[in-house]
C-alpha cells in the first residue's frame, strides 16, 4: 500500500532547483509564490520531505536533555485526529524541531532504528509523531506504506530536494511529476536539480513521461504536469 505520490517542484529549464541563484522573475510571483500558489490547487493536505529540507522548517538545533525513560521502537502517533501533515525524513535524529507543526501542518518524521531515546523523548514532549522505517536508514518504500496504513493519507505532494526526490522516483514509488519551469537557465554544475538519484548512475532512465497538461503562467513560466507511464526496471 501507498499513496497515490505527485513531485511538484519549481525548476529552471535545466532542472535545477536552488532559486536563490535565479535573478528577479519577469513575471508578478516570486519562485516561491509560483511554487506554493500552483501547489495550493492539488488540494492536498499532506507533503513529504527529505532532512535537508526539513530543516529548514525545524528551528534551531536545540541540545538534548538526556534520556530518563527506555523507549520502544514503536511508531507514535501525537496527535490522531489531524488532518495535513507536514512529513520529512530523519533516519539520524538530526532535527529538533520545538513544535508540533508547520503552519498549521502536523510534524510527523520518517526514522530509523539507530536514532537514540534522548530524540525520540524530545519528539513526544514536543507533540511530534515519528514512524519507524527502516534500521539505519529511511526506507522510503516502508514509509510510503506507512504514511498510507498508519496515517491514512491517499494523496501525498513531494517537494524534497533532488536526492530525496530522486530516491523516491528511483524506487518507482513517484505517480505523477508536476514542473514548474521558469524562464531560467542555471548551467551550474553539481547544483541540484528536481532529480539526483543517490549512487553511481543507473543503467537506464527512471521513468518514462506521459504528458497530461500544459499550461503557460505569466512571466514566461510553463506548468507541465506528467504521468509516469513507465518505470525502469534496471
Amino acid at each position: 500500500m501507498k499513496p497515490h505520490v505527485i513531485c511538484h517542484m519549481c525548476t529552471t529549464i535545466d532542472g535545477r532547483i536552488l532559486s536563490p541563484r535565479w535573478p528577479k522573475l519577469p513575471g508578478p510571483k516570486s519562485a516561491g509564490e509560483l511554487f506554493e500558489s500552483t501547489a495550493d490547487s492539488f488540494r492536498i493536505g499532506a507533503w513529504l520531505v527529505g532532512t535537508t529540507t526539513m530543516r529548514e522548517f525545524a528551528g534551531r538545533n536545540v541540545k538534548l536533555e538526556p534520556a530518563r525513560r527506555r523507549i520502544e521502537r514503536q511508531d507514535h502517533l501525537a496527535n490522531p485526529r489531524t488532518r495535513s501533515f507536514a512529513i520529512g525524513a530523519d533516519a539520524k535524529g538530526a532535527l529538533r524541531f520545538q513544535k508540533p507543526d508547520v503552519d498549521g501542518d502536523h510534524v510527523v518524521l520518517l526514522v530509523s532504528e539507530r536514532v537514540g531515546d534522548a530524540y525520540l523523548a524530545h519528539l513526544q514532549d514536543a507533540g511530534i509523531s515519528y514512524l519507524f522505517c527502516g534500521k539505519d536508514r529511511v526506507d522510503v518504500r516502508v514509509a510510503l506504506d506507512k504514511i498510507r496504513r498508519v496515517l491514512g493519507i491517499r494523496r501525498l505532494m513531494l517537494e524534497g530536494g533532488g536526492t530525496f526526490n530522486g530516491e523516491v522516483l528511483h524506487a518507482g514509488l513517484v505517480d505523477e511529476i508536476s514542473q514548474v519551469v521558469v524562464p531560467v537557465a542555471d548551467g551550474g554544475r553539481g547544483v541540484t536539480t528536481i532529480f539526483d538519484i543517490p549512487g553511481d548512475p543507473p543503467p537506464r532512465a527512471a521513468a518514462l513521461l506521459r504528458l497530461r497538461s500544459y499550461r503557460r503562467l505569466p512571466g514566461g513560466v510553463i506548468w507541465l504536469r506528467y504521468a509516469v507511464a513507465r518505470r525502469s526496471r534496471g
